[in-house]
């Protein structure tokens, strides 16, 4: 390793440890609401058992306590029935915990990324490094967890004085002669409905977070490349955070097929329904997860345009000369014409000009779209198996394809 190398890397190091780990975006609400109750340690130290605890405090109480209403009130068939309920807190609220481990930290290390690429000056990484700090403290805030779960319960205090019947509507949240909420109902009410809430304002609070740190990074002075391979000027690692926010689309896409079953159970579909719940669903999640990176729409363009110029410009040239050495100058055309300099010169150059043309605007690839709308959706087949005849259904995926 050379000097120049030795103090290249001894500066990357530098900056890194500056920057920290990769656990910027692994706090936020509810990962400290046990230091928010003043308890010493964690009670659930790892994602496994976090899960575990979600499925344990939001479904499992609620499939006991319908055993304990009266026969009459037909409490445990209703509840089976309620396929909004199971899709809320059987599956979308441990999803919602499974993408803290899934994307919280490859958020991280995303974003440290933008280090690793040599694509700040010094100016540029002190002030990257400052903004990460900024992220950690605010994902670590104490008040943003009392403020989510004062939200959370206030929503739940909004619907209870105002829209009362919402938590009625279903037999087994009905108490004694169907007044009041049964101990179920009550438990949705105080327990399973503001975790899930707390849950998704978290979710809600990082990507935030993360919007607000892509746009100050992109406001620096990035030094991009036009005729970069990954046709993003070097920003092609952040198509990774699409991916990555997978888990939690299929989280979004749960509690949505949760509410198209029921619809369509009692037979209350209307003709907007698909549009509502599918097509809306999917529009939420591209605004959530993609939206973020339009924010390197600007600079992206720029580079393309001054790439355009140069690189075009540097192409028509050695074009001419290839063209004038090869059919002006009429050159003797041998059998050794294939090792010429010229052609894989010529060809190397376009090649090079060719990612130019082709830089896309959005640091995101078809792909990584295709696949997080997939697992968005993915979850609205088993909501049609459940809630319609199995031929409709086959008939229904059938006109897909054919």
């Amino acid at each position: 390793m050379t000097g120049g190398e030795r103090h290249t890397q001894m500066d990357a190091d530098r900056w890194a440890a500056a920057a920290g780990d990769a656990g910027a975006f692994e706090g936020g609400p509810p990962r400290r609401l046990t230091a928010l109750a003043l308890l010493p340690t964690p009670l659930c130290p790892n994602h496994h058992s976090r899960v575990l605890m979600v499925f344990v405090l939001a479904w499992l109480p609620l499939a006991l306590l319908t055993q304990l209403a009266p026969a009459e009130a037909a409490a445990p068939a209703s509840f089976l029935r309620d396929f909004g309920v199971h899709a809320r807190f059987a599956f979308a609220a441990p999803l919602l915990v499974l993408g803290y481990a899934v994307c919280a930290n490859r958020l991280g290390v995303i974003a440290l990324s933008f280090l690793r690429s040599e694509l700040l000056d010094d100016a540029g990484k002190q002030r990257f490094v400052d903004e990460l700090a900024a992220v950690r403290r605010r994902a670590n805030s104490l008040w943003a967890e009392a403020a989510t779960v004062l939200i959370a319960y206030a929503m739940i205090g909004a619907i209870v004085l105002n829209h009362g019947g919402l938590l009625t509507q279903v037999s087994w949240q009905r108490g004694d002669m169907g007044a009041g909420l049964s101990f179920a109902g009550w438990w949705n009410a105080l327990v399973s409905l503001p975790l899930l809430i707390i849950l998704l304002i978290g979710w809600l609070w990082r990507i935030l977070l993360w919007t607000r740190f892509l746009h100050v990074v992109a406001g620096l002075d990035l030094k991009l490349i036009a005729a970069h391979p990954d046709q993003a000027g070097g920003l092609g690692f952040l198509n990774q955070s699409v991916r990555a926010f997978g888990t939690l689309g299929m989280a979004l896409g749960t509690i949505s097929a949760g509410r198209f079953a029921q619809v369509y159970a009692d037979a209350a579909a209307t003709k907007f329904t698909n549009a509502l719940l599918m097509g809306g669903t999917a529009v939420l999640v591209l605004l959530l997860f993609i939206g973020p990176l339009l924010a390197f729409g600007p600079p992206l363009v720029h580079c393309w345009r001054r790439g355009a110029a140069a690189y075009g410009g540097l192409a028509s040239s050695l074009g001419h000369q290839f063209e004038k050495r090869w059919f002006t100058d009429a050159r003797e055309r041998g059998p050794d014409m294939l090792g010429e300099p010229d052609f894989s010169a010529t060809v190397d150059l376009y090649g090079v000009v060719s990612n130019v043309y082709a830089m896309r605007f959005l640091p995101v690839d078809f792909r990584s779209v295709l696949l997080l709308l997939s697992m968005t959706l993915a979850p609205f087949i088993p909501a049609m198996f459940v809630s319609m005849p199995t031929d409709v259904v086959i008939a229904e995926l059938k006109g897909l394809l054919f």
